[in-house]
């Protein structure tokens, strides 16, 4: 009986296989809806955004939510000739990751998930434009995030990081 032994395999399937393993790690970031770590108690942000509310009560009429401002930056392939960028956008405290992004100016194109939004183009640099692979990730304060742009809140002192990965 044969052992197997991944390094027997042609260099094209090695390729392929890699090129799945990061178009995966790619979805999961504008896909993923798993809940946030609250030291494992299972709530998700949304959960707990509704918890506060309960807690602390609705915002009242003429009671304004803090304005936070927060920077986002995007770098762009090196295709598109532009340098990477950082714009400071003032937005309400909690409001989401595709909220900020949009309101730096960029033109942003996204389609619904079961998970949320997933954006499929910045500035007309679309997902899979160049390389199967490629496409736009997000971090938030220089960590991976693993929530839909909708869906992931900032807060004071956050910042919000996009890269397009060309696979």
């Amino acid at each position: 009986m044969n052992k197997f032994d991944i390094t027997e395999l042609p260099k094209q399937w090695l390729v392929a296989l890699v090129a799945l393993a990061f178009t995966f790690l790619l979805v999961v970031p504008g896909c993923a809806g798993e809940a946030a770590d609250n030291g494992g108690n299972g709530e998700n942000a949304a959960e707990q955004a509704a918890q506060v509310a309960e807690e602390e009560g609705p915002i009242e009429a003429g009671q304004a939510a803090e304005d936070i401002v927060v920077p986002v930056s995007i770098t762009m392939p090196e295709s598109a000739g532009a340098e990477p960028k950082t714009i400071e956008v003032t937005v309400p405290d909690g409001a989401t990751v595709l909220q900020a992004t949009e309101a730096a100016g960029w033109d942003v194109q996204v389609e619904d998930s079961d998970y949320g939004k997933f954006v499929t183009s910045i500035n007309g640099i679309a997902n899979g434009s160049e390389g199967e692979a490629s496409g736009w990730v997000y971090t938030v304060n220089d960590e991976t995030v693993m929530e839909a742009c909708d869906v992931r809140q900032l807060a004071a002192g956050d910042s919000v990081q996009w890269s397009f990965y060309a696979g």
